[in-house]
């Protein structure tokens, strides 16, 4: 039992019990074609009627097996030729023990042994187990010899055996034993005479084989491994018997077989066009619960496995869906397909693109236009084919900055191969994070929901901006200026440079591209395809009130569309003719004079980090990890000292009340915004963003030197909306409530510098 714990919990004792019964069904079979007498015996002191269906059960699987038996003995050499025409040696003899004797008195127990030779041989001649022509039976029963035997006192079996083992062999002390003496008066005539059973006026000589036992043993163990090793479907007679043997298997497959197309049926209803695994695997399983409510027996867990191959058949044959993950980890609900006609898959399937059906809601480069964004399955539509797109109808005639992309100088050029990098399209994901095709997948409204923006409209602002609120260049002295921390002041060095960085071309690869984005560990020389970043000027500083806020860019939460004032105290170093050209440019002229060719100022900077989640849900940050709120009046409390200061998290939590599966959205920092003041300074960027902890890369734009911003001017940076190196693409993280700890803007992306002195 503890050998067959396993088999006895995965299938049950029904089919177990059922081979076992056929095994032990096969070696009583063999019993009866090698012996020339068998002995059955009878646990009480009545004959037990279920051998006489066992009896004929055999018989009819004999009379199956006879030629099968009849081509292995042709195997054995020297076989007398009677043996094989018989199939057996002859028509055995049966004598039956009785291992519990009656009770009655001595004198009386023959009589009744007797009365039981009657008894039992009317039974087996009724039911025709025996015949006149023992040849056709499967045993004979002696006609004038006694063939019953009661037990003379009472012995547990194994007593018994041991006493009959140790008296066959001659074994013991004992000089006499009654049932010895039984069954010497047929082993006598057996090795004599032999046994002429047959009765009746017409009958032919019975045969009757004593072989050598060389030959008896060889034909012997070869039987025995035809009637053990056969499997059950491989001969009609072993069919036969596990067919009257196995009642129980029998009902339970006829029972199986009925619901079986029942539970197909059950799987096959309402079934879409073409459906994920997920969907394929809960039909199923409601199939299976179908079939197992409604089966019954040991066929059951049969027709579960065959059920789950019909079932899979069904949905491999036209009915699959593609599921390749898209960078979000959401599945294509197309059906099977190729996305190129180079693909190494099947030729027949149809070339469409991935789709997942998932569609989030995106701003534009400069964020003034919103619109539906498809779920991305690559880095170049994610981070570039989208927002060139979008800005078609946008910010595509406003001031972009170009950043540094391969150009190839010819038309022969490859990716470079990287050291160390795995598959650059890994995707750093999670299986539990698949949509499957039934539940919603929009995450954002219609594209035609969002108002289209005039591009004109934005140039006309812009080009009437000059005359801008002198209020963002406050000077360090007087009565509302703030007290300036000496520490706080940055000393400006008069850098020299221009608004665009000068890039020598020659110094990087014209045949090999970067197959990622640019990191700070990526090799030197090599460039990217496209730029997955973006910097645009929408005009004049003019264009954003500190008191009305963000109002021509719409998603904004309410509240949050302002951005916090940035007040830098900064000190010119270089002459008084300086000073003056720098009043020129916008200086108010209440500077505080310091040390010898010093000169001090207070510089206000607007800036503002922009969160943006899926739904299309804007706001700002006013400290690294809060949400900007401002007061109805538009008063924001907060300055950009904290955000400018320190690490800002790449992903926050969304405020907004929607949320899928109780977790609410996580929304990424997807654009600074930056409005320069009117004074002899340059506001720099230089972004450093590493996505995910460490050992992920930081991430760069690719200007050897920060980026110059050009005075009294709004600035937009867009940051990539996936980020990629070597190895994976780094995405949203899976908890909501770890979002803020998983990915960094890194500090001193803005700075100061003074304009360059071109006299």
């Amino acid at each position: 039992m503890d050998n067959l714990e396993d088999t006895l919990f995965e299938k049950g004792f029904l089919h177990y019990f059922s081979n076992l019964r056929d095994t032990s069904s096969r070696h009583l079979l063999f019993l009866f074609l090698v012996s020339h007498i068998c002995v059955i015996t009878n646990a009480g002191s009545n004959f037990d009627l279920n051998y006489i269906q066992l009896f004929k059960t055999l018989d009819s699987v004999r009379a199956k097996l006879q030629g099968n038996v009849a081509e292995v003995l042709k195997t054995v050499p020297g076989l007398p030729k009677d043996w094989l025409t018989l199939g057996r040696l002859c028509s055995p003899r049966v004598l039956f023990y009785f291992e519990q004797r009656p009770p009655v008195a001595d004198e009386n127990l023959k009589p009744l042994q007797h009365l039981m030779e009657d008894q039992i041989y009317r039974l087996l001649r009724k039911c025709r187990v025996i015949t006149n022509v023992c040849t056709n039976s499967l045993f004979a029963i002696p006609s004038n010899q006694e063939f019953v035997f009661f037990k003379p006192k009472q012995q547990d079996r194994f007593t018994f055996l041991l006493e009959l083992l140790n008296d066959t062999f001659e074994i013991g002390t004992e000089n006499s034993n009654k049932f010895r003496e039984f069954l010497n008066q047929h082993i006598s005539l057996a090795q004599t005479e032999g046994f002429a059973d047959n009765v009746g006026r017409h009958i032919g000589p019975s045969i009757f084989v004593v072989p050598p036992a060389r030959v008896w043993f060889d034909a012997a163990f070869k039987l025995f491994d035809f009637f053990t090793n056969s499997p059950a479907d491989g001969y009609k007679g072993f069919q036969l018997l596990r067919s009257i043997l196995d009642v129980e298997g029998q009902f339970s497959e006829a029972r199986c077989l009925k619901v079986l197309p029942l539970a197909l049926a059950a799987y096959q209803e309402n079934l879409p066009s073409h459906y994920s695994t997920q969907y394929h695997e809960n039909k199923k399983a409601q199939a299976k619960a179908l079939l197992s409510s409604h089966g019954r027996g040991p066929a059951v867990q049969k027709f579960l496995n065959r059920l789950d191959i019909d079932c899979d058949r069904f949905w491999r044959h036209g009915r699959r869906m593609c599921e390749s993950p898209s960078i979000s980890g959401n599945p294509c609900i197309q059906p099977v397909h190729r996305v190129h006609s180079d693909e190494g898959t099947d030729g027949k399937l149809a070339i469409l693109p991935h789709v997942s059906g998932v569609r989030y809601v995106s701003a534009c480069s400069c964020g003034r236009r919103q619109a539906n964004r498809e779920d991305p399955y690559d880095v170049k539509y994610a981070n570039y084919d989208f927002y060139r797109l979008i800005e078609e109808e946008c910010c595509g005639r406003l001031r972009h900055m170009i950043f540094p992309i391969f150009k190839p100088s010819s038309e022969h050029f490859e990716a470079a191969q990287l050291k160390g990098a795995s598959k650059s399209m890994h995707f750093a994901k999670d299986e539990e994070k698949l949509i499957t095709a039934t539940m919603d997948l929009s995450l954002g409204p219609d594209e035609n929901e969002f108002p289209a923006l005039s591009v004109d409209h934005l140039s006309q602002v812009a080009a009437g901006a000059d005359d801008h609120d002198d209020s963002q260049t406050s000077l360090g002295k007087g009565e509302a200026a703030e007290p300036v921390d000496e520490e706080n002041i940055i000393e400006m060095t008069g850098n020299h440079g221009s608004d665009v960085p000068t890039i020598s071309t020659r110094d990087f690869s014209t045949t090999e591209y970067l197959p990622c984005m640019l990191h700070v560990h990526s090799p030197p020389g090599i460039l990217p395809r496209y730029s997955s970043w973006s910097l645009v000027c929408l005009g004049s500083s003019s264009l954003y009130s500190h008191n009305a806020g963000l109002s021509d860019q719409p998603g904004f939460l309410t509240g949050s569309g302002f951005l916090l004032p940035w007040d830098i105290p900064v000190r010119l170093q270089h002459n008084e003719s300086i000073i003056q050209e720098g009043r020129r440019i916008g200086y108010s002229g209440k500077g505080k004079r310091g040390k010898q060719g010093q000169h001090e100022f207070t510089v206000k900077i607007f800036i503002g980090v922009e969160y943006e989640c899926p739904r299309g849900h804007r706001f700002m940050s006013s400290s690294p990890g809060r949400v900007l709120k401002a007061t109805g009046a538009g008063l924001v409390k907060e300055s950009a000292q904290l955000i400018t200061q320190n690490d800002v998290p790449l992903y926050l939590p969304c405020p907004c009340p929607y949320s899928r599966g109780g977790k609410a959205l996580i929304a990424q920092l997807m654009r600074l915004h930056v409005v320069t003041p009117k004074a002899a300074v340059h506001v720099t960027l230089d972004p450093k963003v590493r996505p995910a902890p460490p050992p992920c890369p930081e991430f760069i734009t690719g200007f050897p030197e920060p980026v110059q911003l050009s005075p009294s001017s709004y600035w937009i940076l867009r940051f990539p909306y996936v980020y990629e190196d070597e190895n994976q693409i780094y995405t949203l993280p899976k908890e909501s409530s770890r979002a803020a700890q998983h990915g960094y803007l890194l500090k001193g992306t803005c700075g100061v510098v003074e304009i360059a002195n071109d006299s």
